[in-house]
């Protein structure tokens, strides 16, 4: 059993700053994390999660979400495949990824992105080992 640590940082969105009242989901194994909703097209959250991870042949699927009055609109997605994210027990300056507007499915499962968007965010994924029991 693996640890992932994904520390969501910010993202650059293109459009009127007053348009943009956006929240950050991320999706692994079943469980669902979310961010607080940050308003401007420059939203900056430094939010960190943890995921006890069972299988590498999966994904981590990252939405970036704008707020509605009755409903939210999906702004984009990236899907990171498990096996990409290297091993540190420090943080780091992060990657960028273009947000895309599709999700790739294969077996009933997400297994990748498509047709960008011309949006970005800014994560720092890493696989922490878990401390021993002792």
């Amino acid at each position: 059993m693996s640890l992932l640590c994904v520390r969501v940082k910010k993202a650059k969105l293109q459009g009127p700053p007053d348009k943009f009242n956006t929240y950050v989901t991320l999706k692994v194994q079943n469980v669902k994390s979310t961010t607080v909703a940050v308003r401007g097209d420059q939203p900056c959250w430094e939010q960190d999660f943890m995921f006890e991870i069972s299988r590498l042949d999966l994904g981590l699927i990252v939405e970036v979400w704008n707020k509605g009055l009755i409903w939210d609109t999906l702004v984009g997605t990236v899907w990171i495949a498990l096996k990409a994210i290297h091993q540190s027990d420090e943080e780091g300056p992060g990657e960028w990824s273009t947000l895309e507007a599709e999700v790739v499915m294969k077996h009933d499962e997400i297994c990748g992105t498509k047709n960008p968007t011309p949006h970005k965010i800014l994560l720092d994924t890493r696989f922490e080992l878990p401390f021993a029991l002792s």
